[in-house]
């Protein structure tokens, strides 16, 4: 009985030797917090690139953290170095610090435009390769400098990175978020049919510190062509099928300078490429929309009369919307829309590869077929009290 216990110990005692452990854990003094990267254009000669990064200050968040109200109380700290690449650099930055830079809390990637136009592969494929960067990490590309960005210091939010991510999921809410990160800008551009997108960036907001949200930047392949402004970005979410429940204000039909408000409860949406072999493809694009009238200047009567009148400028307006989204993708020669991919999907006999497609988006005939049902939010039938009859 002993020898068994012994054996029993002796057993427990070595299996102990054979649990891992954390061979390679650092401590979080030893360690700077990167919380966004963004990549400029280098202004020396012998340089490509100017890569910042935005780290975090361990002491400003002992305490429970706040928002910064001044230069002295900022929670982030923003270093540059140039290089010859965008390894280069960030190898010159771990450096210049004095702690190991730590990337698995990074939230955004913010590229200049300007260097965007050039393509953005060699610029991210560093980052990626070595995990520098998550395929969930929100592309930004930027009109102002990205290092100027980084420096933001949002009133609303301790972590800038957590504040503007937060924003853009607020501001252009999407269904699927995935299509704005960096694993699904690849996702995107290895898709035939079809072309990446990301979140397009502006100038500041003083008020807030923090970046102005644009719209959606447009890619041909990895190389950026221009921007989507919101109400284009709206346009572009109808035709994806991505628009989510959210209202939308709308022209009074009747009343100059009047708007309504919709509470969109679904949008169902679909593409269908008709002749997609010829010259000159046509494309069907069906819109279904469903909503409240929740109110506005000229909803008054509440009646079938009045419903079918907004109904009607709901579709007017929707539809002009998709058509002018359509026709901007068209001048960028950017297929983001995916309408190749439903060729590809579909009518494989008539896919003849990207290239091809790239040659035929430009001149594709968009016809729009728009429904839409609306009620009022408060429907009721109105009593005349007569406490007498």
């Amino acid at each position: 009985m002993k020898n068994c216990r012994l054996l029993t110990f002796l057993l427990c005692a070595s299996i102990l030797f054979l649990l891992p452990g954390c061979w390679d854990g650092a401590e979080l003094q030893k360690r700077a917090v990167v919380l966004m990267i963004g990549i400029d254009p280098s202004d020396q000669d012998n340089h490509n690139v100017k890569v910042s990064l935005q780290l975090a200050r361990p002491q400003k968040f002992s305490a429970t953290p706040r928002a910064s109200t001044g230069s002295e109380e900022e929670n982030t700290v923003v270093v540059s170095k140039s290089g010859v690449d965008v390894a280069d650099a960030i190898r010159k930055i771990q450096l210049s610090v004095d702690r190991d830079l730590f990337f698995g809390h990074v939230r955004g990637l913010v590229i200049n435009q300007h260097m965007a136009g050039s393509g953005i592969l060699p610029l991210m494929n560093p980052l990626l390769q070595s995990r520098m960067a998550s395929r969930e990490t929100w592309l930004f590309v930027s009109k102002n400098p990205a290092s100027e960005v980084l420096k933001y210091s949002p009133a609303l939010d301790a972590i800038p990175s957590t504040y503007l991510s937060n924003f853009f999921e607020n501001r252009l809410l999407l269904t699927q978020p995935y299509e704005a990160t960096v694993g699904g800008f690849h996702q995107r551009l290895v898709t035939p049919g079809i072309q990446p997108i990301a979140v397009w960036l502006g100038s500041g907001d003083g008020a807030l510190s923090a970046p102005r949200i644009e719209g959606f930047a447009a890619f041909s392949a990895d190389k950026f062509v221009g921007g989507l402004n919101q109400q284009q970005a709206v346009g572009w979410m109808f035709v994806e099928n991505q628009f989510p429940k959210s209202s939308l204000t709308f022209k009074c039909p009747t009343k100059q300078g009047g708007q309504f408000v919709v509470d969109i409860k679904s949008v169902k949406s679909r593409s269908r490429v008709i002749h997609a072999g010829a010259n000159e493809p046509r494309t069907v694009i069906t819109v279904r929309v469903k909503g409240w009238i929740e109110g506005g200047a000229c909803v008054t009567n509440t009646d079938q009369q009045e419903l079918a009148m907004l109904n009607q400028q709901v579709k007017s307006e929707v539809e002009k919307l998709v058509k002018t989204t359509v026709l901007q993708c068209q001048n960028f020669d950017a297929d983001i829309l995916g309408m190749g991919r439903n060729v590809y999907q579909f009518s494989p006999h008539d896919w003849q590869g990207d290239n091809q497609w790239d040659r035929k988006f430009p001149k594709i005939i968009t016809t729009m077929q728009v429904q839409v049902q609306l009620d009022f939010l408060q429907t009721y039938k109105k009593f005349d009290f007569n406490p007498e009859a």
